[in-house]
C-alpha cells in the first residue's frame, strides 16, 4: 500500500518529501489503531481514508503558515551587512537559527535550498523559518517597549 499512499499524497500535497511522510504517518497511525484496521471491512480503504485526512491537516496546516507568515524584511534582517552576525539580533537565536536566517534573508538562498543546506525537509525548514520569525518578533518588540533597539 505503500505507493498508493505515496502516490495519493504527492498528487494532493506537489511535495515529494512530504509525500513520504504522510505515508509514513499514515502506517504509524495503522500501527496504533490496530485493532480498528483489522475490524475495519475494507483495510485498504482505511488506510487511503487516512491518508486523505493526513493530507487535509497537512493541507490546513500549510495555509495556517501562509497566512501567518509576514516576510522578514518588516524587521529589517535582509539589511544587515555581514559583520552583524554577533550583533544584538544574533543574540535572540541559536546558531542554527542564524544559519537559517541568513542563508534565506541574506544571502538569497531559497527555502528549498536552506532545507537542503540545513539537511531537512522542505516543511521542517519553512516551520522553522516561521517559528524563528515570530519569536523573534515578539521578543524584538518586547525590547522595543522596555528599551531601545538597535535594528
Amino acid at each position: 500500500m505503500y505507493p498508493k499512499l505515496y502516490a495519493f499524497a504527492r498528487v494532493r500535497m506537489q511535495d515529494e518529501q512530504l509525500a513520504q511522510e504522510i505515508a509514513q504517518d499514515v502506517f504509524v497511525l495503522a500501527q496504533e489503531k490496530l485493532s480498528e484496521l483489522r475490524q475495519s471491512p475494507n483495510p485498504q480503504g482505511w488506510l487511503i481514508k487516512a491518508a486523505g485526512y493526513a493530507v487535509l491537516h497537512a493541507q490546513r496546516e500549510r495555509a495556517a503558515i501562509a497566512r501567518r507568515t509576514v516576510p522578514l524584511e518588516d524587521l529589517q534582517l535582509a539589511a544587515l551587512p555581514p559583520e552583524a552576525e554577533d550583533g544584538e539580533l544574533r543574540e535572540h537565536m541559536s546558531k542554527e537559527e542564524w544559519k537559517l536566517l541568513r542563508a534565506v534573508y541574506c544571502e538569497g538562498y531559497s527555502i528549498a535550498e536552506a532545507a537542503r543546506l540545513c539537511n531537512m525537509s522542505f516543511e521542517a525548514c519553512r516551520k522553522r523559518l516561521y517559528r524563528c520569525k515570530k519569536r523573534l518578533r515578539e521578543e524584538l518588540a518586547a525590547e522595543r517597549k522596555g528599551g531601545s533597539v538597535h535594528v
